[in-house]
């Protein structure tokens, strides 16, 4: 349900920092076509002839590649008889001179598809290796946090992405994002965004408990962010909080025990289900943080996410402590002896500090090797992020943003 003041809220373009849509104007846009099935990865030759292609480029990780999954891709390309090569080198948070060198690759080998299969930084990286290649220029260029950028215009090949974590919801995103000289670039716009997302919940089954624990939160994460986000989108908020509600029953299962299939198999579903909500609604100041730690620190992006929530979460509870409520209930919190929102949050917030604790994630950016000194810069970049925007609590400052660091610390 929307209210009057929600009606009366600016809308931010996500694609345009700073730039204020009509209010009272709500927008839906639901791509990627989504093939969801276990052992759905089959349909991928089919799935590439349908799109007409002929030579596939396939972007994945070394990680990945040990595990077997691109030679079975290119088996099944190869009985629809579609070439295809394979670009193996994509590190986590992506860095800027890997893409560019993946782009060349891609050009040179006649390729006229892209199929990422991996994590997040795989999918992201497939995305702009596809933007470089067609509209030229170096990954940076297309920064959305800075004031000039070059946009994403062009119609770019065709990507399907086929995730291998359940938790990124990069194959139903607008966003990609890669690293330039310790800083994370944000890049934004709908040519980016798969044209198909082929989501096998078999491909998940392999990935270990602290992989599951930091995608599934950075999943929640998602969720969460979108939900309270400034921006108003109903149909997105269903998604979110159907999404929350599956992730907090199965992101335990599929933790302590990788082998149960319908856990899994709903974490994959979730995912993608978040990665919808905060595609039209985008994040907040957790990613605002989480990008700086990625980036400055190397935290794995989940994990600084999951550390980060709860702390971003009390300080955001004095203006969205009723949809605290709310989101409470999808954790099967339910209101006792006319109890407020705001203590219906606590509980909410204590919740979600337990389930960090239940699957691994230490409590605090200390025992990560985040010091004192790292945090002054992260503060600088975080309010200059573009997540920062639409976070609930305004203004964003350079001292709540050190503050927030430090109550983490």
């Amino acid at each position: 349900m929307v209210t009057t003041e929600e009606l009366n809220l600016p809308l931010i373009d996500p694609t345009i920092k700073g730039q204020i849509l009509d209010t009272g104007v709500i927008s839906f846009s639901f791509a990627p076509q989504i093939v969801f099935g276990y052992g759905c990865l089959n349909r991928i030759g089919f799935l590439s002839l349908f799109l007409k292609a002929k030579n596939a480029f396939i972007v994945t990780d070394a990680e990945i590649e040990k595990l077997g999954f691109p030679d079975k891709v290119q088996r099944y390309l190869e009985k629809s008889g579609i070439q295809s090569s394979i670009f193996n080198e994509v590190e986590p948070n992506p860095k800027e001179e890997t893409v560019i060198k993946a782009a060349e690759k891609f050009k040179s080998s006649g390729s006229d598809i892209v199929i990422a299969i991996g994590g997040g930084s795989v999918m992201d990286a497939a995305k702009v290796i596809r933007l470089i290649a067609r509209q030229g220029g170096k990954p940076s260029d297309y920064d959305a946090t800075k004031s000039t950028i070059m946009a994403v215009h062009e119609q770019l090949p065709h990507q399907i992405s086929i995730p291998t974590t359940s938790g990124t919801g990069s194959e139903v995103s607008i966003v990609a994002m890669v690293t330039s000289e310790k800083n994370k670039v944000t890049i934004l716009g709908y040519p980016l965004i798969s044209t198909i997302a082929l989501i096998d919940p078999q491909l998940t089954m392999s990935c270990p408990p602290k992989l599951t624990a930091y995608c599934g939160m950075d999943a929640l994460t998602h969720a969460i962010e979108a939900f309270v986000s400034l921006r108003v989108n109903p149909v997105a908020d269903m998604f979110s909080l159907q999404a929350i509600s599956i992730i907090y029953q199965n992101l335990k299962k599929s933790y302590s025990d990788g082998k149960d299939v319908i856990a899994r198999v709903n974490m994959a579903l979730a995912s993608a289900i978040a990665g919808m909500a905060f595609n039209q609604k985008s994040v907040g100041l957790v990613h605002a943080c989480s990008h700086q730690l990625s980036s400055q620190c190397n935290l794995p992006h989940g994990l600084a996410n999951a550390i980060m929530l709860p702390h971003v979460l009390k300080i955001n509870k004095k203006v969205v402590a009723p949809k605290y409520a709310i989101m409470a209930t999808a954790f099967g919190i339910s209101p006792q002896n006319n109890s407020s929102d705001n203590e219906i949050a606590d509980k909410f917030i204590l919740e979600i500090e337990k389930l960090n604790k239940d699957i691994g994630i230490p409590p605090r950016l200390s025992e990560c090797g985040v010091k004192v000194s790292d945090i002054e810069v992260m503060a600088q970049n975080a309010i200059k992020d573009i997540a920062a925007l639409t976070n609930p609590l305004q203004p964003i400052t350079k001292e709540l943003v050190e503050s927030v660091y430090r109550t983490a610390l």
